[in-house]
Order: structure tokens, then sequence, then C-alpha cells
């Protein structure tokens, strides 16, 4: 779980300076539903054994607003130093790569904070089918950590 909270704080870190630079994202402040660790990350964290080659995050965001999340927004963060080490072809590094990536989702008035990340995730997007494939685990708000999405 120590690892989970550390990935959490560096994904909350970047996105505080995403807010202050991109006006669509910095709508979105106040309306982060979830973290996710997705993919080989999750599986590794379930599994111990698969391999990681970078640490994918999923931000899940209160849609609604009249202007959406940028569908194909993606930002990037260093680890630094760890166990996990560095994956050889992140030459700019210090440690391993985590790749964030965010989405607006429907939320209904009785939701727990799950749910419309579940919702999501069966529907029929392109990404929500690839990440159906393997694992997606909460990694924040701190009360849900821990709990696989999928």
């Amino acid at each position: 779980m120590v690892d989970l909270h550390a990935f959490a704080s560096k994904v909350l870190a970047r996105l505080s300076e995403v807010y202050h630079r991109a006006p669509v994202a910095g709508q979105y402040r106040e309306r982060l539903l979830v973290l996710a660790l997705a993919q080989g990350g999750a599986l590794h964290f379930l599994d111990r054994q698969t391999g990681l080659k970078d640490i994918d995050i999923w931000a899940f965001f209160k849609g609604g607003l009249d202007k959406p999340f940028p569908v194909r927004a993606r930002w990037t963060a260093d680890f630094g130093v760890s166990k996990f080490g560095k994956h050889p072809d992140d030459v700019s590094f210090a440690g391993r790569r985590i790749d964030i990536l965010g989405r607006a989702v429907e939320t209904k008035p009785n939701d727990d904070l799950i749910a419309p990340v579940s919702r999501w995730l069966n529907g029929h997007s392109s990404s929500a089918f690839e990440l159906r494939k393997k694992a997606i685990i909460a990694i924040y708000p701190p009360g849900i950590t821990g709990q696989r999405i999928n």
C-alpha cells in the first residue's frame, strides 16, 4: 500500500502543475473522483510477478462541464529512484515513468466514487476495452486505496 500512496502523491503533484498550466484541465481541479493504477502496474501489484515497464495511472474526473475533459490528454511524471528501478528506454527519467491519463465520467446523484468509473469501464470506448483486459486498482482517495475496480 505504501507504493500505491507514493504513486498517488506523485500524480497529485503533477496534476496540480497541469491545473495551473492548462485552462480546460484547471476546470476539473475540484472534480477528481479516483486515481487508478492500471495495466501492467496493476497486475504487478496483484501478482508480484508481472514485469513493470512504466506506471500507468488513470485520473477519473466528474464530468458534466461545458468544456469536456481533453480525451487524448496524457502527462508524465518521474517516480524517481526506487525499488522499481528504471526502464532502459526512459533515459531522461531517474526512475520509472508514470503515464497519467485522464477521463471525465458521468456521475449520478447517489453514486459512490467507484460506480462512475465502473460504468465507464464497461462502456464501448476503445480505452475502456483495453483497460478491461488487465487489472485496475484504486490508489486515491485513501479510503478506497487497493480496491480492485474491474
